[in-house]
This record gives structure tokens, sequence and C-alpha cells, in this order.
């Protein structure tokens, strides 16, 4: 009898240590420098493979979007550098709805091209998902988002 007790509870161990980080708002926002992978449109947002399209293809472009980043600090705060200057915005997250809000954004330097993109998807980001290593922030309607991730130069 004791030898199956021990046994359930060395079954059940792994279930105790284990977490789910795409339910940890802090785990997810505040964990470093995230950088623009792509901007998407179409498909289906509640599916793991949604079909969505990237905007940008050419390694140029990608390069430019990987140069523009935001750090989202546990304070409620949010920094990021666009290319012609930085930005700055308060920003709050629900883990059960998985909804986000980016509010009081400002920039330094009136945005355009690649930077406008990201500016606006921040201003009207209302969904989020994902984990420490991606993020995707979605418009009400979900069916454009922009990808997050922890890109190296």
């Amino acid at each position: 009898m004791k030898l199956k007790q021990l046994l359930s509870i060395l079954c059940f161990l792994p279930l105790l240590w284990s977490c789910n980080n795409e339910d940890d708002i802090y785990e997810i926002f505040v964990s470093g420098t995230w950088n623009v992978g792509n901007f998407y449109t179409g498909g289906n947002w509640d599916k793991t493979n949604d079909g969505a399209r990237p905007k940008y293809t050419k390694e140029e472009d990608i390069k430019m979007l990987n140069a523009l980043t935001i750090n989202f600090l546990d304070d409620g705060t949010l920094q990021g550098r666009i290319s012609n200057g930085t930005f700055s915005a308060n920003w709050q997250a629900n883990a059960d709805d998985r909804s986000v809000s980016i509010t009081n954004l400002k920039a330094s330097a009136t945005p355009s091209g690649k930077s406008k993109e990201l500016i606006d998807a921040l201003k009207n980001a209302a969904f989020y998902k994902g984990d420490s290593n991606y993020l995707k922030l979605a418009s009400e309607d979900k069916k454009t988002y922009v990808q997050l991730g922890h890109y190296s130069k």
C-alpha cells in the first residue's frame, strides 16, 4: 500500500512543478527586449497555425523590423525604439481573456513607414497570445497582428 502511495505522489510531482507560461503575464511581457518580427493579416487567430500572411518577406525589410524594439516593464510602462526616435506608453494585460491595452503612447518623433505601423499596431492592440519567446498583439477583430520575438541582431 505504501508503495502505491509513493508512486502516486511521484507521478503528480511534475504537475505541481509545471507552469503555464501562457497565463503568466509578467513572464510573457517582461521577459527582455522584444523585436518586431513581422506584421500579419488574415488567418484564424484561435488556431495555433493560424494561416496568417506576413506583410514583409524581403530580408532587408525583416532587418528593419527587427531593429524596432519594445521593453515592457513590470511597473506597467513600456519603452521602445523606432527608426527615428523612441516611444513610451502604459500597458496592462488580463490573463483571463488575454486582452491587452496600450495607452498614453507618446513618440519622440513623428513615426513613418514601419515605425508608424508598429505604433498603430500598439495603439490598436486588444488581444495577446504567446509566451516568453514570442508575443502576438492583435487588433480587436483579430484579423491583423504584430509578432514580437527576442531576435538577435
